[in-house]
């Protein structure tokens, strides 16, 4: 691999790109200064630039692990998805008009044809705000965890299910909506809108108490409580704290009483090495 293909693949993996640039220069000038050691040991430069960027690693998970230090505050993803609820339920209003050739359209189909008009405001209150407490709880699980946008959750291949706070979200602002003062589809934009500013503070609130966190841990230096592959403890500055090892998808496994520094963060979980 070249140096070039390096770091763009370094690069691809880098979402913020207000740093991109700062970081790639950097992980170039290390490749430079380490190809310039190794000619001077009687290497070729092509020799020495294999070498060199052998040395530095996968350049997808050293882009992965830029990419979580220097993770943007402000879910710019999940704001994007959630408020494609909010486009989507006039252009669904629209079409079904035109389906239906007249001025009904499917919430005036649902309010009167199968007379959810007749529910009670307070059941449309009271079912949408569990949703939405539900909803709340299932973003902050995510970004502790440290979960994508998307993700699966199963315990074994015979069951499992999709989570994503922004769809549950956005179906608890839609069915409250039901008590604003309002008529038509106009409700439920209102409903998506009101429950993608609440996301939108919760995951800011969580991203800023991650970054303190791995402020304090990066790079620091502590010993293995246990065993540590996809998960274990250990103690770092002198706290006791869930940890997983860096490549444990692959089989690594850190043992008890071993070194480690922390490399990385996945959520607010410590990602260490063996040094």
């Amino acid at each position: 691999m070249t140096k070039n293909d390096y770091l763009k693949r370094l690069g691809k993996c880098i979402s913020n790109a207000s740093v991109r640039g700062e970081i790639l220069d950097e992980y170039e000038a290390h490749i430079d200064d380490c190809i310039e050691a190794l000619m001077e040991n009687g290497m070729s430069k092509k020799e020495a630039e294999a070498e060199a960027v052998r040395q530095m690693g996968n350049p997808e998970e050293a882009g992965n692990e830029m990419d979580q230090i220097h993770a943007r505050v402000f879910d710019l993803n999940m704001f994007w998805w959630m408020l494609a609820f909010a486009v989507v339920i006039p252009v669904f209003e629209i079409i079904s008009r035109l389906i239906t050739s007249g001025d009904e359209g499917i919430i005036d189909i649902l309010n009167y044809d199968f007379g959810m008009y007749k529910v009670p405001v307070i059941v449309h209150l009271i079912i949408g705000t569990a949703i939405i407490c539900y909803g709340s709880g299932l973003s902050i699980i995510e970004k502790y965890t440290g979960k994508p946008l998307f993700y699966s959750y199963g315990r074994n291949w015979n069951g499992g299910y999709i989570a994503n706070s922004g769809l549950v979200l956005a179906i608890g602002g839609i069915i409250c909506s039901a008590a604003l003062p309002v008529k038509g589809f106009i409700k439920g934009v209102i409903g998506v809108i009101v429950v993608t500013v609440l996301n939108m503070v919760i995951r800011v609130v969580m991203n800023v108490l991650r970054n303190r966190r791995e402020r304090k841990y990066l790079w620091e230096i502590g010993f293995a409580d246990t065993d540590i592959n996809w998960k274990g403890k250990g103690t770092i500055c002198n706290g006791k704290m869930k940890v997983r090892a860096r490549n444990s998808e692959k089989g690594t496994v850190i043992h008890k009483g071993e070194p480690i520094m922390v490399v990385s963060m996945e959520g607010f979980k410590p990602v260490v090495i063996a040094v």
